[in-house]
């Protein structure tokens, strides 16, 4: 999602000045079918397809997935595969024969990159994460980081790999972050123009809160850099604090741009149960972040489910779909392996989440009524939009200049209510529905709510 000024939204508590009556609720989005959507099929996918990353391409209408495939029937790391699948509507998916690497004397498969056992200066591949550069070479547009170990000098690190259409790629031997974990994400951060690689704390700290300290070996933190090969850091972004358990550790954490904000996806990982959820954290400025709401966004299925152990979405930004917003995650029906429950081999499957665009967050009133008052904010367009669902109440906007005084023409008396469910419901009054007499000025929003929830606005 990118950066956007005009677009408020009210999961950022930050816009907000004064709240009555009315209450901050999340929207979690619903499977958009129980069972996964990918799951292995092919001897060199094995038990787990997993780690992936999507991308949904608005001209030709095709979502395109990167995942890795593991074979516990194949333990050689060398034999880890990342594979490429497309589909039209992201529930059925074509694994297209692409021809790039043999697998067991065979090159009919959809391995669009695997490491070559002869030549490989690694051997070890994991979590590979795809993204479009729009400010590359075309020859470069796409681009693959992955996290190995280096057997010069038996340390990790990360390469890039690069591609023009997302299925044949050339591996750039420059490795970079020999300090971080393994399981990470990589984006391109287009609010200050920089990259960011974001990896659970590779060393492992005591926690002293405790009596006895207990290990925490995971925590979030962040790499920065402008080109992908020089950078910057570790910086602490997301820890445990006094209100965690003792076993609770954030695995990692996928962060983006959402509106003028950041928001991220936190992985809560309980190391006493060995389960993981996923739950989403914002930011003003994408350096502090805050846990509004401790609680699942992405839950795991039930008890027995294919998903009842580990869930959390893949590497990229929802994919925008009309009005739609989908969520490509991963499930996964064992445990991580460690000290109480019996290893087996991991069983991944991907699924698919939905919600309606940007809805996030809202802030709903009952019958009685509520009303808030935003932070002031540039009108950046002629028009001023509420995402909102008022289909059985109504909502009524006046327009306050920057010290909180009613602008002529725009009160509540003036104001038609909004009785709909829409996601850019255009605000109007008795004189019209233009903005552009008020451009460039900063503004307040009072707005007055019955019955309905109000997820965010928009100047456009």
């Amino acid at each position: 999602m990118p950066y956007d000024p005009s677009l408020h939204l009210f999961c950022h508590p930050w816009e907000l000045q004064t709240v009555v009556h009315m209450r901050r609720t999340w929207n979690r989005p619903a499977r958009v079918q129980m069972d996964p959507v990918l799951a292995p099929t092919e001897p060199w996918e094995g038990t787990s397809v997993a780690w992936s990353t999507a991308f949904y391409d608005q001209a030709t209408g095709v979502f395109k997935l990167w995942y890795e495939a593991w074979n516990p029937d194949r333990p050689e790391p060398l034999d880890t595969p990342v594979c490429y699948a497309t589909s039209t509507d992201g529930l059925t998916w074509d694994k297209p024969e692409l021809r790039e690497f043999e697998w067991d004397g065979s090159r009919a498969n959809n391995i669009c990159w695997m490491m070559r056992r002869e030549s490989a200066p690694w051997d070890y591949l994991d979590s590979p994460r795809v993204f479009v550069d729009p400010d590359a070479p075309e020859a470069e547009r796409y681009r693959m980081v992955i996290y190995a170990r280096v057997q010069a000098i038996r340390r990790h690190a990360f390469f890039t790999l690069t591609s023009a259409d997302g299925m044949h790629w050339t591996w750039r031997d420059e490795p970079f972050l020999t300090e971080s974990g393994d399981r990470f994400h990589c984006i391109y951060d287009d609010r200050r123009g920089e990259y960011w690689v974001t990896s659970r704390r590779a060393h492992i700290e005591r926690d002293i809160r405790w009596d006895p300290p207990v290990p925490r070996i995971r925590s979030v933190e962040r790499w920065r850099s402008p080109d992908l090969r020089e950078w910057t850091g570790p910086e602490m972004l997301m820890r445990p604090d006094d209100a965690d358990l003792p076993d609770t550790e954030f695995y990692s954490m996928y962060p983006m741009t959402a509106g003028n904000g950041y928001l991220g996806y936190l992985e809560f990982y309980d190391r006493f149960v060995e389960r993981l959820h996923t739950e989403v954290v914002v930011s003003r400025d994408g350096d502090h972040w805050q846990r509004l709401e401790r609680t699942p966004w992405l839950d795991r299925g039930t008890e027995g489910a294919w998903d009842d152990m580990w869930v959390f979405p893949a590497s990229n930004d929802p994919l925008v779909v009309g009005d739609r917003m989908l969520v490509p995650f991963c499930g996964r029906g064992t445990a991580h392996g460690g000290r109480r429950y019996r290893m087996e081999p991991a069983r991944c499957r991907i699924g698919l989440l939905e919600f309606q665009r940007d809805r996030w967050a809202a802030l709903t009133a009952g019958q009685d009524g509520g009303e808030f008052v935003t932070e002031p904010a540039e009108v950046t367009g002629d028009s001023l939009c509420l995402n909102v669902d008022a289909e059985f109440g109504d909502v009524r906007v006046a327009v306050l200049d920057e010290h909180g005084g009613v602008l002529e023409g725009f009160g509540h008396a003036e104001a038609v209510p909004i009785e709909r469910d829409a996601i850019e419901a255009r605000v109007t009054w008795d004189t019209g529905d233009s903005l552009a007499a008020l451009r460039g000025r900063r503004v307040r929003l009072h707005v007055t709510v019955a019955r309905a929830s109000v997820y965010g606005y928009r100047f456009g």
